[in-house]
């Protein structure tokens, strides 16, 4: 179960507009979807890698 970055209590799942998001009942607050913008993130450094990978080659 996920919980509040702020209250440490137990946050609710939510499904809006295709996509996910999670609502805290104690602080009253939306909450966003952190296990999905760290995957999202580790994608875009594993391309940016391949990217320098790729332009190092190129300049030798």
């Amino acid at each position: 179960m996920n919980t509040c970055p702020c209250c440490s209590e137990q946050l609710l799942r939510h499904a809006r507009h295709n996509s996910i998001y999670w609502f805290c009942s104690h602080c009253w607050q939306e909450m966003p979807n952190f296990s999905s913008t760290i995957a999202t993130n580790q994608q875009q450094v594993k391309k940016l890698d391949r990217l320098v990978d790729a332009l190092d080659l190129v300049c030798q």
